[in-house]
């Protein structure tokens, strides 16, 4: 007998990808608050044993779906302009929030709040990556001559997110054309050189 030890079980993609999808589908379907690990298993057709495994609670397996489905809608694009690559990804942000994505983050994070490792699980796999997303928008545009060298990015992009953020979490109206325009107005004509951003975006997403 081999005195070796067993190699650990690595993810089969298949199953995981489907466990993520259902997770994410009962997300939609009933909210964060009704998600539970017997409904997913149930649903896609494995072992709550399974999960556990390679999730180590709901909230962990929560996060790690909402991540698979959600964040690769949200890339930056990066052209020319970084003024308005941050136009158009404020606009998809508000865009890909304005349904059940929208729902779904607030319920993550309102419960999160009594849930030290869900919300730091959230932080760090969703939250900051966005930041770190915008820092690099903003120091490109430092680069190019866009932005002032001397702004500080995390005020900036405060100012930009957290009008869009209360809005969500608070339950009123998103944000429409109008909001975002003037939202733009203080903020990105505030940390540009004079003659450097462009007027607002208006295209479709």
């Amino acid at each position: 007998m081999s005195n070796e030890k067993a190699a650990p079980r690595r993810r089969n993609k298949a199953v995981l990808e489907n466990i993520l999808t259902t997770t994410y589908e009962l997300l939609q379907q009933n909210g964060f608050e009704r998600l539970t690990i017997e409904g997913v298993a149930a649903k896609a057709g494995v072992g709550k044993t399974t999960i556990y495994r390679w999730w180590p609670s709901r909230g962990a397996l929560a996060v790690d779906a909402f991540l698979a489905v959600v964040s690769p809608q949200l890339s930056f694009h990066e052209t020319a302009s970084a003024s308005d690559d941050i136009r158009w990804q404020i606009r998809r942000l508000v865009k890909v929030y304005d349904a059940e994505v929208g729902r779904i983050v607030r319920e993550m994070i309102g419960s999160a709040q009594f849930d030290n490792k869900t919300l730091e699980l959230f932080n760090e796999g969703y939250l900051k990556p966005r930041r770190t997303a915008a820092k690099e928008a903003l120091d490109r545009g430092i680069k190019q001559g866009e932005f002032r060298a001397d702004l500080d990015p995390e005020c900036v992009i405060d100012a930009l997110y957290g009008p869009i953020y209360y809005r969500l979490l608070t339950g009123g109206a998103l944000c429409d054309e109008s909001f975002l325009a003037t939202i733009e107005t203080f903020v990105l004509a505030g940390i540009s050189i004079k003659g450097a951003v462009a007027p607002p975006l208006n295209a479709d997403l």
